[in-house]
């Protein structure tokens, strides 16, 4: 603890250090904090300190204490406008935070028939269904199932698959902007599939959102399921 300020307590200075170790990505998201013997240990104080500094950062939304596993890493939540017409990565960047694209699958011709109502495409062949990890400052936020009807929109496939906004890309290659937006939102639990990307616990709640996205005609230009873990974001309706 030498290199932190001599004037504070000893569990701020673990505070300190430990919310520096998390923002660091030393202890990640997701993953639980040594115990305490080695906490005691690595930073030279006693459990007492411990216990105090943690329990603090538990109440500050830092931590979360677990049953029989120990003390989890909380994802620090991200805020988000609901009622918004910019994509996700503009919206994010608009609060200086960075958002990353993997790719998990492409499936074509996509096999829900819903999409395919949704969207207004007369044959199945003609909608294209991404899978996708949306990542805030490096860490997993959202699984997305992204639909859309690629006759009507050639290219922009091409375009999310390297990683691009799927917002940005309809802008830039067919002049094609969000005007209209219907969502529906449901809190349910994740499948163990969708735990193990999104590195939650089975007994997390989720929010599963279904939303269609249309232009000034009400012409749908996308139809996307979203599965975020409830503790990892939150929304603000603005009218």
């Amino acid at each position: 603890m030498k290199s932190l300020a001599n004037a504070l307590p000893l569990y701020d200075q673990l505070k300190f250090a430990l919310i520096q170790a998390i923002t660091a990505g030393k202890y990640p998201a997701g993953d639980y904090l040594p115990a305490e013997p080695q906490l005691c240990e690595r930073h030279n104080v006693s459990r007492i300190t411990v216990r105090r500094a943690v329990e603090e950062l538990c109440r500050e939304g830092y931590l979360k204490k677990v049953r029989g596993k120990g003390t989890l890493v909380i994802y620090q939540k991200v805020n988000q406008t609901l009622v918004s017409l910019t994509g996700f990565t503009e919206s994010m960047a608009q609060l200086g935070r960075k958002t990353d694209y993997q790719i998990l699958a492409t499936h074509c011709p996509a096999a829900d028939m819903t999409a395919q109502v949704r969207l207004g495409a007369a044959r199945a062949e003609e909608v294209v269904h991404i899978e996708r990890l949306i990542s805030v400052d490096g860490h997993p936020l959202t699984l997305e199932h992204l639909y859309f009807n690629e006759s009507v929109f050639p290219g922009v496939r091409e375009a999310v698959e390297q990683g691009r906004s799927f917002y940005e890309s309809l802008q830039r290659l067919h002049g094609a902007r969000p005007e209209h937006t219907e969502r529906v939102i449901n809190v349910v639990f994740a499948s163990p599939d969708e735990c193990e990307r999104l590195r939650c616990q089975a007994s997390d709640p989720v929010y599963r959102i279904e939303k269609l996205t249309q232009d000034t005609d009400r012409i749908p230009l996308g139809f996307s399921i979203m599965i975020t873990p409830v503790s990892r974001i939150t929304y603000t309706i603005s009218e």
